[in-house]
């Protein structure tokens, strides 16, 4: 006999309560005997001071390694006796807290968040093992080429804007971090008008409302985010830059533009097409053409990345070394038939039906739902975004998908990033695409 169960629904909106900042969605679930708890507070990566890069991320972890009452081994204890986690993530526009507690131990377990965020200890010794250990993150990041080619992406494509800086640091700029930087960033994150709490689980509404109402009540610094600049890429043609790194023997590539607001009328278009093109596995064209057909890549894919701006749409392969130049110029003229022609109906039927089937994926845990609530606080969409996506697409017609790629993709300002040895790659690639060497930028893989 099948089990029924059944999930009770309560969402709060923005609070009513006229001095209330801190907004607050509730979904009670008896599922299990757990609550899940994300505290989100606006303001990311893009918030370090120039030459500080990682602070905000830096600051976050600090967060959990002490309070004025508890060291880290206490706070690690509290969290094991109570049965629950609690980890912190920094993305490029906020610092999300996430984290789950046995259902009877739910208001402890919020204590200790509200202790954390509001009573910080900033213990130097804690500090400099924190800098230490970021420190090692990031030389890994360096160590694996298929990050690097992404981070490498990313620093070249925005440069001079925000979203160029990566969330965990540059090398040398931590270690110049202070423990003085930490204090001013967290008056700069750590506020409750900017803070956002998420919760799922068996509890009641009132007790994650009290516990926003408590974090309220603490004095906090009157502190403003800076402002995001508008990023409009500077390509006046398509852009290479080679990341050279010795005795390679298999290329990281990485092909891309400026993307898309995630508000825009055509996304649901673009991301059925980027589907077909790049995100449906083994039937996407781009594995089809460099895998299926040539066996030049093993695997081959595309996607947006999206922020409160539009960030980026791009490509990635990895191709041995002999296959590189081929790989990029099919690559290229992929692009460019997809600007010209679109998809064909069949690949707009598979990928319309694929998407409708696999909608319901996307919020069938409570951890998903909370992070698409989040997703649809920060960016501006609507309540039951997610949900609803399914029948967003069902209502996609095959000309609105191909008059939105011809309105977006851009195939002559692109800016393509190749992770390689320079010595025995640069001057087949550019053999290959019929142009001067001296239009391939090289930079060393170590420059930060």
């Amino acid at each position: 006999m099948n089990k029924l169960i059944i999930t009770l629904l309560v969402v709060t909106s923005v609070l009513n309560h006229a001095a209330r900042a801190t907004e607050v969605y509730f979904e009670k679930s008896r599922d299990l005997p757990l609550v899940y708890v994300n505290v989100v507070l606006r303001g990311g990566g893009t918030q370090d001071p120039d030459g500080k890069s990682g602070a905000t991320d830096v600051m976050a972890r600090l967060l959990l390694r002490g309070t004025r009452n508890k060291t880290k081994q206490q706070i690690n204890l509290a969290l094991d006796q109570l049965g629950a986690n609690l980890g912190v993530e920094t993305r490029a526009e906020f610092v999300a807290f996430r984290g789950n507690v046995l259902a009877e131990n739910v208001t402890g377990f919020l204590s200790l968040i509200e202790e954390i965020l509001s009573q910080p200890s900033f213990q130097k010794s804690e500090f400099e093992k924190l800098k230490k250990e970021q420190i090692s993150q990031i030389a890994d990041e360096l160590s694996s080429d298929r990050a690097l080619v992404k981070l490498r992406f990313e620093q070249n494509f925005f440069k001079g804007h925000p979203y160029a800086r990566p969330n965990v640091g540059k090398i040398k700029e931590i270690q110049h971090l202070t423990i003085e930087d930490m204090k001013a960033q967290y008056q700069k994150i750590v506020n409750p008008k900017r803070m956002l709490v998420l919760a799922n689980g068996d509890t009641s509404e009132s007790v994650i409302q009290g516990f926003a109402g408590n974090i309220e009540k603490k004095q906090w610094t009157n502190s403003e985010l800076t402002p995001l600049p508008q990023f409009s890429s500077p390509l006046k043609k398509t852009k290479f830059i080679l990341v050279d790194k010795p005795d390679r023997t298999q290329t990281q590539i990485m092909i891309g533009q400026r993307g898309i607001a995630f508000n825009s009328p055509d996304i649901d278009a673009l991301q059925l097409a980027n589907f077909a093109f790049g995100s449906g596995g083994f039937s996407s064209r781009l594995m089809v053409e460099l895998r299926v057909k040539r066996g030049w890549t093993y695997g081959a894919g595309s996607g947006f990345k999206f922020g409160t701006q539009p960030h980026s749409w791009k490509m990635s392969f990895s191709p041995k070394n002999a296959n590189t130049p081929p790989a990029i110029k099919e690559a290229l003229d992929l692009v460019r038939q997809f600007k010209e022609k679109g998809i064909t109906k069949e690949e707009f039927e598979f990928s319309k039906l694929s998407m409708i089937n696999s909608a319901g994926f996307a919020f069938d845990t409570p951890a998903k739902r909370m992070e698409n609530r989040m997703n649809e606080i920060l960016f501006g969409l609507p309540e039951g975004y997610y949900r609803d996506t399914a029948k967003r697409i069902a209502a996609l017609t095959y000309e609105q998908v191909n008059q939105a790629i011809k309105n977006f993709i851009d195939p002559n300002h692109l800016f393509v990033t190749i992770l390689a040895t320079a010595e025995t790659s640069k001057a087949d690639v550019a053999k290959a695409l019929n142009m001067p060497e001296k239009d391939i930028e090289v930079v060393d893989f170590q420059k930060e």
